[in-house]
């Protein structure tokens, strides 16, 4: 893909968010951060990015904020606590949740 497409591409979007609901807003949020992510390992690694890049691509991931929103924790308690949960860190500014995995961790944890 060249970078009008890219472009045309990216102001399509950009429209359909402005028209977007904002009930819908969290879903694309997740969305952009997981397109970010495969940017980001294709920028780093090449045409042949590593595992992650398919990991992504596979399914569903959530950003620190649907999962804050979804399971009533806090963003401090969610970094805090996420070498025990299932999640991906592709970049130290990028935290995803795998949504399946995220959701059978909350289901398996113990209620204090």
């Amino acid at each position: 893909m060249d970078l009008m497409a890219c472009n045309t591409a990216l102001a399509v979007l950009e429209q359909m968010i402005e028209a977007a609901s904002p009930a819908h807003c969290p879903a694309l949020v997740g969305e952009l951060e997981k397109l970010k992510a495969l940017a980001w390992a294709k920028m780093m690694h090449g045409p042949n990015p590593p595992a992650i890049a398919q990991t992504l691509e596979s399914g569903h991931y959530l950003t620190v904020g649907e999962v804050v929103e979804r399971f009533h924790v806090t963003p401090k308690w969610l970094y805090r606590h996420k070498k025990q949960m299932p999640h991906s860190q592709p970049s130290r500014k990028l935290l995803l949740f795998p949504e399946k995995a995220i959701e059978k961790w909350f289901a398996g944890r113990k209620v204090s």
